[in-house]
């Protein structure tokens, strides 16, 4: 047990004392993306609605695997549902666009938010383009959460990252 309180405490001071930190995205994990038509303000605003209802259908789909497989498996095996979802969603929006959805391999570019960098490469995620996919685009993990996002404050908690840490080494 003391080894986990101190593998917390050199985890919350590297988080706190640390700027520009760099995280690579765990193999274990599945990303989820909504890329916006464009930067309008009516193309982001819907951007955010679609991200906000699919990350509830999905994350509701895949929240009683247990592992990174079973919730791929979950995900692949309800493609025609979920583009479904996604039809009635715009539809029922009003947002009269085209879409891909791509369940799989995605290049993902480098991130910067709040100071912490996610590294570029291609992660396993589920990725839905809107229209010209030419707008800035939404991003979170689906597949553990390792974040929870305060709407309100938009304070990052990052309790399954430490989590799952203690898991992987058994301490």
């Amino acid at each position: 047990m003391k080894k986990a309180l101190v593998l917390v405490a050199i985890v919350m001071i590297l988080i706190v004392s640390h700027k520009e930190e760099s995280i690579i995205i765990p193999e274990s994990s599945i990303r989820f993306r909504v890329i916006a038509n464009s930067n309008t303000l009516e193309d982001q605003t819907n951007k955010n609605k679609v991200s906000k209802n699919l990350g509830t259908y999905v994350t509701n789909l895949v929240k009683n695997a247990k592992t990174k497989e079973e919730a791929t498996k979950l995900l692949n095996e309800n493609y025609e549902n979920i583009d479904k979802y996604i039809e009635g969603l715009l539809a029922e929006n009003n947002i009269n666009i085209t879409y891909d959805l791509n369940i799989g391999k995605n290049y993902f570019g480098k991130k910067n938010y709040k100071g912490i960098n996610y590294d570029a490469g291609y992660y396993d995620s589920l990725v839905l383009s809107l229209g010209k996919k030419q707008g800035t685009n939404w991003w979170c993990i689906m597949y553990p959460p390792l974040c929870l996002i305060d709407e309100e404050t938009e304070k990052v908690e990052y309790t399954t990252l430490v989590k799952d840490m203690l898991d992987k080494y058994k301490f």
